[in-house]
């Protein structure tokens, strides 16, 4: 089977963002996408708005581009569209990873062919997937590139995962992770770590492979944690956290971009011998658990360092190496904002200030509303 990689140009970038639909009565998630989607679809922007396979996700795509003012104003406008369909039908948006009073059984899957065709094929795990987070695409000039720079973008995953840390909350309870949402891609048979290849048609080959078990017939039934997507042109960074705020999105994507950017320059460069696959596994883990907190394994000078430390790394690489000034604004503030907080910690502490986890239904039915509006009200709130 031949997969042929579509052009596109380098370091371009676009964002799918998978927003949180909820009832502002009880502060639950509400099965209301299509009630939605007629709205939507009357507008202008209707092809910027996607169903997912469950009817309490509406997931919003950018358009393709060069600096991240222009994502911001757009995404900003795209997020605000939908609420607008949203308030007059007693529903809000809100960012975060997972939900509070999120439980897999009471997910209704979309009537949509690919909602039917998943739970076909796996079951209940669509309704147990069913959680929130953001994709950012970035442009290559071919499929070799693509790989060359997958690689290195899936040895930051655990960056990725702890930066945008914000589901750590299911099922009334806290998880006692910072980021839960990425272990639940971990359970498909072809989730987890994108594997290393060193060529285009040796990528094909294991695709084919992959399609031969019938359990996924093109990339999307794949949900590495990076993958290339030939169609667009572009490498696919899937987990992160749908972050709490617009303007923290579009820093990730813009922070993810740039991290790119030194990747195509040669200033992040893995070794030939690949690290140690353990010290793989335990960071992406250790990111899940403990966010901005965990220690994390640097996958360029091979030693252990605090994430913020990583991550600090990053930022100064950046610094000097620019690959956009118009972006310096949203990462600076995404710098400053990772040196101070985490999505995780804001959620576990507002929820903390209702008493949620564990309470009896009369103290849900007063807290949780409340709760769920100040998520909501984080929205557009500046990165900074």
């Amino acid at each position: 089977m031949s997969l042929i990689f579509k052009p596109s140009t380098p370091l371009t970038f676009g964002l799918e963002l998978e927003l949180q639909i909820v009832d502002t009565r009880t502060g639950m998630l509400s099965p209301s996408s299509m009630a939605l989607w007629p709205v939507l679809q009357s507008g202008k922007q209707a092809g910027h708005f996607a169903l997912e396979a469950t009817l309490s996700t509406m997931e919003i795509n950018s358009g393709v581009h060069v600096q991240a003012n222009d994502m911001a104003d757009e995404v900003r406008m795209l997020v605000q569209l939908l609420r607008d369909a949203a308030i007059p039908l007693h529903l809000d948006i809100r960012g975060g990873g997972t939900q509070l009073t999120q439980f897999w059984n009471d997910r209704i899957l979309s009537p949509t062919p690919r909602a039917q065709e998943l739970e076909g094929r796996f079951g209940f795990l669509p309704k147990r997937f069913s959680t929130y987070g953001m994709h950012v695409h970035i442009g290559v000039p071919d499929g070799d590139a693509a790989l060359r720079l997958g690689a290195v973008l899936q040895a930051l995953v655990p960056v990725f995962i702890a930066m945008s840390a914000a589901s750590p909350f299911l099922q009334l309870h806290d998880t006692g992770f910072c980021a839960s949402r990425p272990l639940e891609s971990l359970v498909y048979p072809h989730g987890g770590p994108m594997p290393r290849t060193a060529s285009w048609p040796e990528f094909e080959e294991l695709v084919e492979e992959l399609f031969s078990t019938q359990l996924a017939f093109s990339l999307k039934d794949i949900y590495w944690d990076v993958r290339p997507k030939p169609e667009f042109g572009t490498v696919e960074v899937r987990v992160f956290d749908t972050p709490l705020s617009v303007d923290k999105a579009v820093a990730l994507a813009a922070f993810a971009r740039a991290c790119a950017a030194l990747a195509m320059d040669g200033a992040l460069r893995l070794a030939e011998t690949p690290h140690p696959e353990s010290a793989d596994r335990a960071s992406r883990f250790l990111a899940c658990r403990d966010g901005l907190s965990a220690s994390l394994w640097d996958p360029f000078n091979h030693q252990w360092l605090p994430a913020r430390k990583l991550i600090e790394r990053l930022f100064a690489l950046m610094e000097q190496r620019p690959v956009c000034a118009e972006d310096a604004r949203h990462i600076a503030a995404l710098r400053s904002h990772c040196a101070r907080v985490q999505d995780s910690d804001r959620m576990r502490e507002e929820q903390s200030r209702w008493q949620l986890i564990g309470a009896a239904p009369e103290v849900l039915a007063v807290g949780l509303p409340q709760y769920s509006a100040s998520m909501c009200g984080l929205l557009f709130e500046p990165l900074g």
